[in-house]
């Protein structure tokens, strides 16, 4: 831990920040908004996505658990799903950026403001979200992590935070009261007004981190059991658990993730897909269900899900490249500790077309329109990248930039589908009272300081 000043400075204005909500709103305050419920923005194939991440582990140790397979009954087995690198948080940072921009650490970083994510393309739509973080001590908080209370290790860590690396995010004060702990999430059920998107991190015991593989599987199952009996949770809902990376670094980086959720039709249930993942398949899976734009990253060209490609119409394509990636090594980029492996922010490629039959998001193309003639890694070919195996001088499937150019590989844009019908309830506009602007300056005093 550093900086201790500033950390405490910033955590004094947290509590202003808590004291004065509490005599705002004082019926019920377990964090920082006020939510209104509204209509959701149908999808076509599901109307709600959550994720859920558990942490290192092989995908042949997990697929043999006795919670996991009882798990699987209710859903789909995504048995080639790919963590990108190691360690952890750019993974994390990747399933919302389309990028880990050579990131191959867990320590603080900074991503700048320039970078868009996933929540560029759900405000193209109004389309609500939120983080929820088990332990999560509120918006604005900064630090790498919180201490049990128990003495047993970290509850919340910032590396297993996928918004809040992101400039775009922790300096947007709407933003940053989205990134919410388990006690808002628990709220949100009870009270159907869950988002329509909503990443979920357990704390570092649950999530099997300090723990064990039994002891992540056995919190999984006694956590999601009573959601999955929730029919206001289930309707029309996608869950993807999975696993941020693979335990064993020498070998290819395969994890468990499996799809479950009302979304689900009966006869997938208990079933296995091949299809070929990364977590940029997060991304254009979201796309193609939404029909959003995209980053102008690797999110172009990742596979959809596949039960959701079945009733858009989209044609995935294995990656060209699959039979030769090991995802272990990051490769060069400006997030990568060593000196001799750093590179400038890629620019995005701006002709793209992504799994949402749409080009680049409109503020991307703003930000980066000085740099459209630029080289770029991303050709929206699928391809995965990585920085090799640790055993070749030179690492075969490190990123090739070339000139901007249309998708390298046809995809085929989203086919119009019915719209899936729901209720009213749920997630919709919020009315941010005058908390908003206090948790800006929280964050901004927090960044100046640090």
């Amino acid at each position: 831990m550093c900086c201790v000043g500033p950390y405490l400075t910033m955590n004094f204005l947290l509590l202003l920040v808590s004291a004065s909500l509490a005599v705002a709103a004082p019926e019920y305050t377990p964090g920082f908004t006020a939510v209104e419920p509204g209509a959701y923005v149908p999808g076509k194939a599901f109307n709600r996505f959550v994720t859920i991440w558990l942490e290192n582990q092989d995908f042949l140790r997990v697929e043999n658990d006795p919670d996991i397979a009882a798990l699987r009954k209710e859903g789909v087995l995504l048995t080639e799903y790919y963590g990108l690198t190691h360690p952890s948080q750019p993974n994390y940072i990747a399933s919302v950026g389309g990028d880990y921009f050579g990131l191959n650490h867990d320590g603080f970083v900074r991503i700048p403001q320039n970078v868009s994510t996933l929540i560029d393309l759900f405000d193209t739509k109004g389309i609500d979200w939120r983080g929820y973080f088990e332990d999560y001590p509120g918006p604005g908080y900064m630090y790498e992590g919180s201490t049990a209370s128990d003495g047993s290790g970290w509850d919340y860590v910032r590396k297993h935070n996928p918004f809040v690396s992101f400039d775009s995010v922790n300096l947007n004060s709407t933003r940053l009261l989205k990134l919410q702990s388990f006690t808002e999430f628990q709220h949100d059920v009870e009270n159907d007004s869950l988002p329509q998107y909503a990443h979920l991190s357990p704390n570092m015991l649950n999530d099997g981190h300090n723990t064990s593989l039994e002891y992540a599987t056995n919190w999984t199952t006694s956590f999601l059991k009573p959601l999955l009996a929730d029919f206001g949770f289930m309707e029309d809902t996608l869950v993807l658990l999975t696993y941020d990376e693979s335990q064993t670094y020498s070998e290819p980086n395969r994890i468990v993730s499996l799809l479950l959720g009302g979304a689900i039709p009966d006869k997938l249930k208990g079933t296995t897909d091949d299809t070929a993942y990364t977590h940029y398949s997060i991304l254009s899976t979201l796309q193609n269900n939404w029909e959003l734009p995209n980053l102008g990253r690797y999110d172009v060209g990742a596979n959809v899900f596949q039960m959701v490609a079945d009733i858009t119409g989209y044609k995935n394509h294995p990656p060209g490249n699959l039979g030769s990636i090991d995802n272990s090594i990051s490769y060069a980029g400006f997030l990568n500790k060593n000196a001799d492996s750093y590179r400038p922010i890629p620019a995005p490629n701006l002709q793209l077309t992504g799994a949402g039959g749409q080009g680049v998001v409109g503020v991307v193309k703003k930000t980066w329109a000085s740099a459209s003639g630029e080289d770029t890694p991303y050709n929206g070919s699928g391809d995965v990248y990585d920085g090799g195996n640790g055993t070749l001088a030179l690492a075969p499937n490190a990123p090739v930039y070339q000139a901007q150019a249309t998708n390298a590989v046809s995809t085929g844009t989203a086919t119009v589908a019915p719209t899936r019908q729901t209720s009213t309830s749920g997630a919709g506009k919020e009315n941010l009272h005058w908390a908003a602007v206090m948790v800006g300056i929280v964050a901004f005093a927090a960044f100046v300081l640090l």
